[in-house]
């Protein structure tokens, strides 16, 4: 029997325009961005899939607590595609997959459950950054896209299907939708 929603939460690299720091595990507001969006993510679906590589055993034991199921990519140096094709390969079970960055902490939950409320099994769903015209996720991609998902490679993203696909959209707000990359980022949004 088919389940409706998985997340999968993509947070295997190594931040390298970070320098030192390990992104999952930067601190806002006392808790570590890969633990903030695992929980987010819980509020939305039960059934929460976490894509680690760097740093495995530090970010493992930011989440261990969890009711989640942790997945290892031992080529997440090779990339996104690499997290995300590895990810949907242990999804075959459900009928649609929200692809979601541990990055991206003022994302609010009323952001998901809407993404969510538009599932229709058919349309991929896609977050739009205000002003800006290109489809991002967090978006959800039904089962008809998996294959797709699955050949991705090395550090292409789902953003080449985002493109070429008929796609529902949801916008997010400018303040919403900042990711976390550089140390700048860091020091500007974080303290």
């Amino acid at each position: 029997m088919s389940k409706q929603l998985a997340i999968l939460i993509l947070a295997a690299g190594s931040s390298s325009r970070l320098g030192e720091h390990t992104k999952q595990l930067i601190k806002y507001k006392n808790q570590s961005l890969l633990r903030l969006t695992v929980k987010k993510a819980l509020e939305v679906s039960d059934d929460v899939f976490v894509v680690l590589g760097h740093k495995y055993d530090e970010c493992l034991a930011e989440i261990k607590d969890l009711d989640i199921k942790v997945l290892n990519n031992e080529f997440y140096k090779k990339g996104m595609g690499t997290s995300i094709s590895f990810g949907i390969s242990h999804l075959e079970q459900y009928e649609n997959t929200m692809i979601l960055l541990c990055d991206q902490p003022f994302i609010p939950y009323s952001h998901l459950n809407k993404l969510k409320n538009l599932i229709n099994n058919k349309n991929i769903i896609a977050t739009q950054y205000e002003d800006n015209r290109f489809l991002t996720v967090p978006a959800i991609f039904p089962f008809t896209y998996y294959p797709k998902l699955k050949q991705l490679k090395e550090d292409k993203g789902a953003k080449s299907i985002l493109k070429n696909e008929e796609c529902l959209k949801l916008e997010l707000s400018k303040e919403n939708s900042i990711d976390i990359d550089t140390k700048e980022d860091m020091d500007s949004y974080l303290n």
